[in-house]
């Protein structure tokens, strides 16, 4: 079973946040503009920031601070907004940050290119031949990578449940999945 986090549901439903990402999930994104003067709600109540917005549909814009601006100046090679559209960016939640008197976690962008595949279409489903669908908050390549280590095949979601259902499990050379795998107590 998959487990929802409560900063998913409390987050920002608007903007990129913590709960946006699975523990140790990397997004590759690409920028396709950026609105400097949005304005925005945040805790501190209304006011104008610097928004990326992406290319790739289906992610929440990220409002742009500090940090975030410099890792992406050196991505892209130009401090120059009016630079950074088209530029691919690989962002993270990075842990332990101090900001407003607590430690947070906060989305953050790699200060260099992207070293995640992003362009590889996985294998159909084995079982279905349909395709692979991100699930559980994973893209589909995840899915078909883990599932081709737990069940030695490519599976989507649904024949990976009716496969844990079952109990089956493929042949192991070694029995311990890597570490960005959902727990024994999860089910896929």
């Amino acid at each position: 079973m998959s487990k929802t986090h409560w900063k998913k549901i409390v987050s920002d439903p608007n903007f990129m946040g913590e709960g946006d990402f699975q523990e140790g999930e990397e997004k590759v994104l690409t920028i396709q503009r950026i609105n400097q003067k949005e304005t925005v709600t945040t805790a501190e109540g209304k006011s104008q920031k610097a928004v990326v917005h992406w290319k790739e549909p289906g992610h929440k814009p990220m409002i742009l601070n500090v940090a975030r601006s410099k890792a992406i100046e050196k991505v892209a090679g130009s401090g120059y907004m009016e630079d950074w559209p088209g530029v691919a960016v690989q962002l993270y939640i990075e842990h332990g940050i101090k900001a407003f008197g607590e430690v947070v976690s906060a989305v953050r962008v790699r200060p260099f290119q992207p070293r995640l595949q992003q362009s590889a279409a996985p294998p159909p489903c084995a079982d279905c031949g349909g395709q692979i669908a991100p699930a559980m908050g994973k893209d589909a390549r995840w899915l078909a990578a883990y599932t081709e280590k737990k069940y030695g095949t490519p599976l989507c979601a649904a024949c990976a449940q009716k496969r844990a259902e079952a109990g089956e499990r493929a042949p192991a050379e070694e029995d311990t999945p890597p570490d960005d795998v959902p727990a024994d107590g999860e089910v896929l």
